[in-house]
């Protein structure tokens, strides 16, 4: 049985330049990214666009631990060499948690 599921929510920017090369490439994801996203504790993943803003939301088990476990797979580094040319990253904080605001309570 899997332990308690966090959401982290993930603000990152493309190049102006690179939108539709970046939505391309996830017409056509490998089929080990989403192995390897489930294998290191990752449940779902979206990714919505603003103009060059990509805010992901993303459900696992603990965060850290699924980029640590992402860090030394060659198929992730492959992927993220592959959309990475179409980032800006120069967007501070890029990859880290934005901090929750407000969630509807249960009830």
């Amino acid at each position: 049985m899997r332990g308690v599921l966090v959401r982290v929510a993930i603000h990152t920017r493309l190049k102006p330049e690179g939108v539709t090369g970046y939505e391309q490439a996830h017409d056509d994801i490998p089929p080990e990214i989403p192995e390897l996203l489930r294998a290191g504790g990752c449940t779902a993943w979206t990714i919505w666009r603003n103009g060059v803003d990509l805010f992901h939301l993303v459900e696992c088990e603990d965060w850290e631990a699924l980029r640590a476990f992402l860090a030394d797979k060659d198929d992730d580094r492959a992927w993220q060499a592959r959309v990475g040319v179409f980032r800006d990253f120069s967007l501070v904080g890029g990859d880290q948690p934005l901090p929750m605001i407000f969630e509807l309570p249960e009830g």
